[in-house]
């Protein structure tokens, strides 16, 4: 069912615009879901088993890293502004589309001021100018408004060995994991209370993971995201051991439930899966952050995918990474005991 994946990739959401994205996902789940629990704030969760006390809830992000437009020059090019974690060299010279508040794409090409030179790891977003082919502001904001947002033009590509690449990976693939994961383990049926929780604002605000944890209260949450992979020269210097194609990544620190850790590990050595190692000994900067401090501490957890290019137009992911974490959580919660006790106390 990658089909899902791909309409994703194809939906631009910038975090702050992931309305449209939302819509479709809803659409796509219709079957599936027994519920759909939806927020002001553009947060989605689908629902299967709602009735049941034992509530796993799952979030992956489908909020990816932007710019919107700050201010029209009189020249009719435009300053940006970052939404998350932007990267400013990877737009210099790109194609990028404006998405209209009327839903209507408008093209340009991202410059940079021609009298500043910068050294590249002192590159700002203010550098950086988009040019939409107008000669004034009046033309300019004929097509757009202050607070469109901007993002590349680019649609994903499947590389050899099982590789895809493609912009907003992160974490389109973990929104897409969990939802695949809703729809197997109802298939399989499952008699837990699941809940699918597609959130938004994960690079800017966390602001969809919290209202999920407020809005379910759940027994435990699991976040899935990417992590960096550390298998190429790019990366030297940068701590863990993680690679493409050699299996989930699992998470130990400080806000990582071990009892869920160690479920996680049963049910990685009874489908016979390769295990990769992350540690994160304060934050995570995924939504697990946000759900763990909602209520009074909910038993949380962490599952990434390797990933190459973070934050970029081309990141690089395996898919045999994807399918696999897809079948740990499907084993997880298949072999999940409502009566499991996360004290450890007791």
């Amino acid at each position: 069912m990658r089909e899902l994946l791909y309409k994703m990739l194809k939906t631009p959401s910038p975090s702050g615009s992931e309305l449209a994205i939302q819509k479709m996902i809803i659409n796509e789940m219709k079957n599936v879901s027994d519920t759909v629990i939806t927020h002001h704030n553009f947060n989605v969760i689908n629902v299967i088993n709602p009735e049941s006390p034992t509530k796993i809830l799952l979030c992956g992000h489908v909020d990816e890293v932007g710019l919107y437009i700050e201010k029209v020059l009189n020249d009719g090019t435009c300053r940006l502004a970052r939404a998350g974690g932007v990267r400013p060299q990877v737009y210099i010279g790109q194609h990028v589309r404006v998405i209209t508040q009327s839903g209507k794409e408008v093209y340009g090409v991202i410059g940079y001021t021609p009298n500043r030179v910068v050294k590249e790891n002192e590159l700002k977003v203010t550098v950086l100018l988009l040019d939409l082919g107008t000669t004034s502001k009046e033309d300019t904001l004929k097509l757009i408004e202050i607070g469109d947002p901007v993002v590349h033009i680019t649609d994903y590509t499947e590389l050899n060995n099982n590789c895809l690449a493609g912009r907003a990976l992160d974490d389109k693939l973990g929104a897409y994991i969990i939802l695949e994961t809703l729809r197997k383990v109802k298939e399989q049926g499952t008699k837990l209370g699941v809940y699918a929780s597609t959130t938004v604002g994960e690079e800017t605000t966390g602001r969809g993971a919290k209202m999920a944890a407020q809005v379910v209260n759940p027994t435990i949450a699991i976040a899935i995201d990417v992590s960096y992979a550390t298998d190429i020269n790019y990366l030297d210097g940068l701590t863990g051991d993680t690679s493409l194609g050699k299996g989930p990544i699992l998470t130990r620190g400080s806000l990582m439930n071990p009892k869920i850790h160690e479920l996680m590990l049963a049910s990685a050595k009874r489908l016979g899966l390769n295990i990769q190692m992350d540690i994160a000994t304060s934050r995570s900067y995924t939504d697990a952050d946000s759900v763990y401090d909602m209520h009074d501490g909910i038993p949380t957890y962490l599952v990434s995918i390797p990933l190459r290019y973070m934050h970029s137009s081309a990141e690089v992911c395996s898919m045999k990474d994807v399918d696999e974490i897809i079948a740990l959580l499907v084993d997880f919660i298949m072999n999940f005991d409502p009566n499991t006790d996360f004290d450890p106390f007791k």
